[in-house]
């Protein structure tokens, strides 16, 4: 992990607009919020959806949350791989894997 912590996307925003970064920070809380799915099982479902965008930064972000949280590695890798050949190739699942274990190493 880089010596100089860089600020998330979200302490960029609040940065430029206090407003507009509580705002998100609240919509997300309310998605989560918003039916019967856990939150671990939200972020994974979160974690497939970067995959599949190819959000590296974000995908690692979210992964070391879950980790940090004691959520099984296998875990995070069974939600890249499910969206194999439905909404991503091959060399994307490839790519989620590999930020899965870099994940790993940073926590």
């Amino acid at each position: 992990m880089n010596a100089t912590k860089q600020p998330n996307p979200v302490e960029k925003l609040a940065a430029i607009s206090p407003n507009a970064a509580q705002a998100f920070q609240d919509l997300r809380k309310a998605v989560l919020a918003s039916g019967p799915l856990d939150h671990h099982t939200c972020e994974l479902i979160v974690l497939g959806a970067m995959v599949t965008a190819g959000h590296e930064s974000s995908f690692k972000t979210h992964a070391r949350r879950l980790l940090k949280e004691k959520v099984d590695p296998a875990a995070l890798r069974q939600a890249v791989l499910v969206t194999f050949a439905a909404t991503t190739s091959f060399t994307d699942v490839s790519a989620g894997l590999r930020w899965v274990d870099e994940a790993l190493a940073d926590v």
